[in-house]
């Protein structure tokens, strides 16, 4: 049995040359990106850039990195959609507010734009790249990329990493919901958002996860947070340097101990840097402090991000490996746990909230189910990327705390967690335990289990053993080895060491 962990950390900060929002915030942004290449310079650290058209167009950005940038600098490609390029496109630039870079979805991300003028547009973006650094890049990121433009990346151009935001709902102008929740995955062709189950029907070009996002907190935002982190106003629960969570020390030495510490599984991953828009926070200070942490850790490997898209594919050729993000050390003073296993086939999320023990989320993978936008236009400033929900306590227990999820005990304790195989891990407390696998979740001790609805989106019905839910016009299922009930919105599950198997609809059922 092969149990060595691949663990790899990437440096990574991405430029603009513009920043509306603030008269004076773009004589900051050509200073703040030297400073961070001064900091990785210094380093001498493997790390990546990623530049905006915009930068593309600017000499002083150009000759920056084609002066200063060291042989340990990684230069790509980060996707925006902003003035400069819609105009050599000859497209408009819908702003609002009559800006040259807007956040919204629309005009700002690729998914807002016919998919053949995103062909016109992301061409176009390859081509200058091209013609600044004599060759197509080998890492496009973006918050958000829309599917049919990462297709063309990897099949017309090569690209051989894309990367794109963790997890969140209702931040920025996109919601992004029951994903791959940390590290790199195998994306649909289908849909960017959803690991692919067979080589067929995925792109073999790995999406890594940014920010690093904490296992307990960044999943419902302000939920679980203490009545003295609730001051600080935390809405941004990552390692990113220019919030307050990711630039306390107390909170960052967590953080990298749940993504690099001794639970975990095939693959251990984070990604540290900033973007250039917050220059007039120190952001370099508590960057370096990650930096050297990781370095004291011995065993995490720093890497550029194609680097790190490298050693996936060797390591995992055929498929994404399930992996594991474990946060049994809570940072501030509240009693909180929390365990993440994700796979090709699904993410789950347990959760100990004081002795109550419960599935936070749920989401089954499926690659034949399309991205909203792959076909059509978002006409919103607000986009939606989401999965199969079979628990969902972001969107359908919004700013509740008791009682949600999936119950599994009312009286547990704290969790231990253990390695099985390279697939499977075990979750222990009093006695009982939840034993995740690749087709889904096993216990022991558990006769009981319990979830009111409340604010469900899907329609779901109880069938004997079987949840069946249909979501947005997809069907599937939770089987389970029990019996299933539904009382009003309450769903209870009842047997001997439940089982709980998601199922996808085969073609006839749809």
């Amino acid at each position: 049995m092969n149990t060595d962990t691949v663990k790899s950390v990437n440096i990574m900060n991405f430029v603009r040359q513009c920043e509306p929002r603030d008269a004076e915030t773009d004589a900051l942004l050509f200073e703040t990106t030297k400073r961070q290449l001064e900091l990785v310079n210094a380093m001498r650290l493997p790390n990546t850039f990623l530049l905006q058209y915009d930068a593309l167009c600017d000499e002083r950005f150009v000759r920056l990195f084609r002066e200063q940038a060291g042989e340990n600098t990684e230069i790509g490609l980060w996707y925006e959609i902003v003035e400069p390029l819609t105009s050599a496109c000859g497209m408009p630039y819908e702003s609002e507010q009559g800006w040259k870079w807007d956040w919204h979805i629309k005009p700002g991300f690729s998914m807002a734009y016919p998919p053949q003028a995103r062909d016109r547009l992301i061409d176009e973006a390859m081509r200058k790249y091209k013609a600044v650094f004599g060759r197509y890049p080998a890492v496009v990121g973006s918050w958000l990329l829309d599917t049919r433009t990462a297709c063309r990346l990897v099949d017309k151009y090569g690209v051989q990493c894309l990367c794109i935001c963790r997890d969140q709902t209702n931040t920025d102008a996109y919601s992004l919901v029951g994903g791959y929740f940390n590290g790199a995955y195998y994306p649909s062709r289908n849909n960017i958002f959803t690991p692919a189950q067979t080589a067929k029907n995925g792109l073999d070009v790995p999406v890594l996860r940014l920010l690093g996002p904490s296992p307990i907190h960044n999943y419902d935002n302000k939920k679980f947070i203490a009545k003295e982190t609730k001051d600080k106003n935390v809405i941004f629960w990552t390692l990113e340097p220019v919030w307050f969570a990711g630039a306390s020390a107390g909170f960052e030495t967590a953080m990298l101990d749940y993504f690099f510490g001794d639970e975990t599984l095939n693959f251990a991953y984070a990604q540290i840097g900033q973007e250039n828009s917050f220059g007039r926070s120190d952001i370099i200070t508590p960057l370096r402090r990650q930096i050297e942490t990781l370095k004291a850790k011995g065993d995490v490997r720093f890497e550029t991000m194609s680097e790190t898209a490298a050693r996936f594919r060797r390591r995992f050729p055929v498929a994404t490996p399930p992996t594991v993000t474990v946060g049994l050390n809570n940072w501030d003073t509240e009693d909180l746990q929390s365990v993440y296993y994700q796979c090709k086939n699904y993410v789950a999320n347990l959760f100990r909230d004081g002795k109550r023990i419960f599935l936070r989320a749920f989401y089954l993978f499926d690659e034949n189910v399309e991205e909203h936008y792959l076909y059509e236009t978002c006409e919103s400033f607000f986009a939606l990327y989401e999965n199969l929900p079979l628990v969902d306590t972001a969107v359908w227990a919004e700013d509740v705390r008791e009682n949600i999820g999936l119950t599994l005990d009312d009286a547990g304790g704290a969790f231990s967690f253990e390695r099985l195989s390279d697939t499977v891990v075990r979750i222990t407390w009093n006695g009982k335990a939840v034993i995740f696998t690749e087709t889904g979740i096993e216990t022991q001790g558990v006769s009981v289990m319990t979830y009111d609805l409340m604010q469900k989106q899907a329609e779901i019905r109880a069938e004997g053993r079987t949840v069946q839910y249909q979501y947005k016009g997809t069907r599937y299922a939770l089987e389970t080895n029990g019996s299933v009930s539904l009382q009003g919105n309450v769903l209870t599950i009842r047997g001997t060491a439940l089982s709980l198997t998601p199922k996808r609809a085969t073609p006839e059922s749809q």
